[in-house]
């Protein structure tokens, strides 16, 4: 991913400039809103993620859940979605002015200034034109709600498993600093005549690679950062990484199908449910939903467009026929479609993050037998020689 810098005339005549995170220009270019007539320049901007974490401030999901309520309720008793907005919204939070708010015409482009999620602004969008706005706001309030209980339920095993993982990690780096520089210490100061075993070495050792090569050992790390995508698709499908791309394959089916079925009952099209999800998605997604939304332009079936070892087979499986169901049958085989999938999710999870803590407490036992075996016993050896 990269963020681009759109030039594009301003209704004053002027040059106007708005950042945009995207995979290509053309995806900045649809993902922006913007129409191309107007369009001055399309630039990389390398600076765009610094500059987007420091000043484009949003609201915290949580608070975009009650916002939305609200504005829908007010909506429904006869305001203005503008007057809505502004006795919902604390829009200064954001710095944005009044005349900004004022400016705005369409709930989407009131819910695209305040940099609402994506999703409440298409299903604020889709509701304007069908008449049922109050309805459509209701519904991107449940799906953001729905979507951060989802990320809680997940996150907990995940951070469980994080929190080993560091331990582990700590112990195996702090105590062969701290040890290995005692003991280089009792041997090249004190002139100790320690005798030393092979996990004293591996200490010795460790300790030399965390001094000596300590650049060396940021600048891979970086490196593995900065391509990390490219690095992911060299070890995927690996052992001890297959499980993980696994973990990922069910993580955008379930985005998917949570995706669709919400555009299905606001009154979208499948081609303009896959335009949406390919413009939105990143890296290996947006290259599949690409694929996806190109075999559907072809008017093949929805279960063929899926036809992708890089899809859960479960999606393809339960496509079949889809465009025949009438419209409650396809709510409910998305529906159990989804539960499937937060199931296997789940699942996946718990393997994550039991593999993780094996991980961590591994080296912590490992971390614990140098300590004792490889430090400890060459100084109670050398104690009871010199008695």
């Amino acid at each position: 991913m990269a963020y681009y810098q759109l030039k594009y005339l301003g209704e004053s005549g002027g040059v106007v400039s708005v950042g945009v995170e995207a995979e290509t220009k053309e995806q900045a270019i649809a993902m922006s809103g913007i129409p191309e007539s107007v369009i001055h320049s399309v630039a990389v901007d390398h600076l765009g993620g610094i500059k987007s974490a420091l000043f484009d401030k949003k609201f915290p999901l949580v608070e975009q859940v009650l916002m939305l309520s609200a504005i829908a309720s007010k909506i429904s008793s006869g305001k203005t979605f503008g007057k809505a907005v502004q006795e919902s919204v604390n829009y200064k939070a954001l710095k944005i002015t009044f005349a900004q708010i004022d400016a705005c015409q369409t709930p989407k482009e009131y819910l695209s200034l305040l940099r609402f999620d994506e999703t409440a602004v298409l299903l604020a969008e889709a509701g304007d034109k069908t008449g049922r706005l109050p309805d459509a706001l209701n519904r991107a309030s449940k799906a953001i709600a729905e979507r951060l209980a989802a990320k809680k339920e997940f996150s907990a095993l995940m951070k469980k498993a994080m929190i080993n993982a560091c331990f582990g990690l700590g112990f195996i780096i702090g105590i062969p600093l701290w040890a290995g520089g005692t003991i280089h210490d009792f041997i090249h100061v004190q002139r100790l005549d320690l005798q030393l075993n092979s996990l004293s070495q591996l200490i010795l050792l460790l300790h030399t690679v965390y001094t000596e090569y300590l650049y060396v050992l940021l600048g891979i790390a970086a490196g593995i950062y900065v391509f990390r995508a490219r690095v992911w698709e060299m070890v995927r499908n690996l052992p001890g990484f297959s499980f993980l791309n696994e973990r990922n394959k069910v993580r955008m089916g379930l985005e998917f199908v949570q995706t669709y079925q919400l555009l299905l009952s606001s009154g979208f099209t499948n081609p303009q449910s896959f335009k949406f999800m390919m413009q939105r998605s990143r890296g290996r997604a947006h290259s599949l939903y690409q694929e996806a939304h190109a075999r559907l332009v072809e008017g093949r079936e929805l279960s063929d467009v899926f036809d992708n070892p890089e899809w859960p087979p479960l999606i393809t499986q339960n496509l079949q026929g889809f465009d025949n169901q009438s419209p409650a049958g396809r709510d409910n085989v998305l529906s159990n479609m989804a539960d499937a999938l937060k199931a296997y999710y789940l699942r996946h999870s718990e393997k994550v993050a039991q593999m993780s803590s094996v991980i961590g407490f591994s080296m912590m036992l490992l971390t614990i037998m140098m300590f004792a075996i490889g430090f400890y016993l060459p100084i109670i050896n050398l104690a009871s020689a010199m008695r």
